[in-house]
C-alpha cells in the first residue's frame, strides 16, 4: 500500500481548505442574485416612504393598523435598512430574520383580513415572497459574494 492510498486527504483538503470552509460559487451566485432583487424591491418601496413619511403613517392609519405612526416608521426603517443590508450582504441572517418578522406583520395586519387574491385591491403576494426570502436568508446566510462572506474569510483570503 502506498502513502497516497492511505491518505485521508481529499482533493479539497489537499489544497489547504476543507470543503466545509468553502462556500460553492453556484449557490452563492443564486444567493447574491436573490439578495439583490429582495434588497432592491425593499428600497423601491421604502425610499419614497422615507421621503414622504406622512403618507406611510397615513396609509397605516387608514388601514386600521394599531399605532400607525410607529408602524409606519417601522415599515420605512425596515424597508430602507433591511434593503440596504441585503444589497451589501451584511448581517444577512439577522436581516433575514427581521425581514421575515416585518413581512409577517404586514401580511397579518394588512393583507390577511382581505384574503390573498382580491381583485382590484392590494394583495399580499409581495409580503409573502419577501418574507420567504427572509426565511431563506436566515437559514443560508448571504453566501460567498457578500460583505458577510468577506468578513468570514478574513484578511488572508479576500480574493
Amino acid at each position: 500500500m502506498t502513502a497516497a492510498s492511505t491518505s485521508t486527504e481529499t482533493p479539497t483538503t489537499a489544497r489547504g481548505a476543507s470543503s466545509a470552509a468553502r462556500t460553492p460559487r453556484a449557490p452563492s451566485t443564486g444567493l447574491f442574485l436573490g439578495r439583490l432583487v429582495a434588497g432592491a424591491l425593499l428600497l423601491v418601496h421604502g425610499v419614497p416612504k422615507l421621503l414622504a413619511p406622512q403618507q406611510a403613517t397615513g396609509t397605516a392609519a387608514s388601514l386600521g393598523v394599531p399605532a400607525p405612526d410607529l408602524a409606519g416608521w417601522l415599515v420605512i426603517l425596515g424597508e430602507v435598512g433591511l434593503g440596504s443590508l441585503l444589497l451589501l450582504g451584511l448581517l444577512t441572517r439577522v436581516a433575514g430574520a427581521l425581514l421575515l418578522v416585518q413581512m409577517a406583520g404586514v401580511w397579518l395586519l394588512v393583507h390577511a383580513p382581505g384574503g390573498l387574491l382580491v381583485e382590484g385591491q392590494v394583495n399580499g403576494e409581495n409580503a409573502l415572497l419577501l418574507g420567504t426570502a427572509g426565511l431563506v436568508l436566515l437559514f443560508t446566510g448571504a453566501g460567498r459574494f457578500s460583505l458577510d462572506g468577506v468578513l468570514r474569510r478574513g484578511p488572508a483570503r479576500r480574493g
